[in-house]
């Protein structure tokens, strides 16, 4: 699986541009060359971080919402880190989406190092929203320093996603249904026969950018998944699917769709200290 893995091998290097503080909250906003990627919010002599990968559509206004949503988090002395997910959910062309989850990676491959060896802290968590924890799932295979990860209306299996949710009818395809069928048929039967690196050789990126591909890697891992039961743009067979192959994962249903989750946070934020603390 090495040279499959190799894929997202890249760390971005990220600096600090600003820091700010107020109520015992450090602000500390990080960049790329390129651009901010980073807001990360620290309390005093905290010594555990979570990154939050947020869903698609993600505008820096959104910051302040995740951060009010989150706010438990921080009152429990343990910092938030939100990344910033410019545009790109709906690039057009299988290459083109392929880098942009290269890119993404990098940065919170980067994040991680830049946590870990500058702040010296070692509990680094991750919590990807929706399409965030798509590329979340990757980033906590790859990245061996995340110990633990939650998903939130989240799930694995690029094809589900786009044939069989309504992501089918606003993601534009450059494959017809018959051929991407006849080519996954031959993608999981190499996932199957623990043929990884052959995975490489197949005419498309895709299968490199689906979670999919890179379960077997989370097999060790602390895995808690939160799903909708009336979710339609990730159905609850994408969230059965990481069941059916990593058998650590917690996966908790409540009766939601892709967007009322929130009616259920007082529940759900409850959940996920515990899973935090535990």
């Amino acid at each position: 699986m090495e040279e499959l893995l190799n894929v997202y091998s890249e760390i971005e290097k990220i600096t600090v541009s600003e820091v700010k503080e107020k109520n015992g909250i450090k602000e500390v906003i990080l960049t790329t060359q390129k651009r901010k990627a980073f807001t990360l919010y620290i309390p005093q002599n905290s010594n555990s971080v979570i990154i939050i990968l947020p869903g698609a559509g993600f505008k820096e206004k959104s910051e302040k919402l995740i951060l009010k949503n989150f706010n438990y988090i921080l009152k429990n002395n343990i910092g938030i880190c939100i990344f910033n997910l410019n545009n790109g959910f709906f690039l057009k062309g299988d290459t083109a989406f392929f880098n942009f989850f290269r890119e993404k990676i990098s940065e919170i491959r980067g994040v991680v190092e830049y946590i870990k060896e500058k702040m010296k802290i070692e509990n680094i968590n991750l919590l990807g929203i929706s399409f965030g924890g798509v590329i979340g799932f990757i980033a906590s295979a790859i990245e061996d320093e995340i110990k633990k990860s939650i998903f939130i209306v989240s799930g694995v299996d690029i094809e589900l996603l786009i044939w069989r949710s309504l992501l089918r009818f606003k993601i534009k395809k450059d494959c017809s249904r018959k051929v991407c069928k006849r080519m996954h048929i031959i993608y999981k039967k190499l996932i199957k026969n623990n043929l990884y690196n052959e995975i490489l050789n197949l005419p498309r990126k895709c299968f490199l950018y689906d979670p999919l591909t890179y379960l077997k890697k989370l097999e060790d891992k602390k895995i808690l998944m939160i799903n909708g039961l009336f979710d339609v743009i990730v159905p609850f067979y994408c969230a059965v699917e990481v069941r059916k192959r990593i058998k650590n994962v917690k996966i908790i249903w409540y009766p939601i769709t892709h967007f009322t989750f929130g009616l259920f946070h007082f529940f759900i934020k409850k959940r996920i200290l515990n899973f935090l603390k535990k």
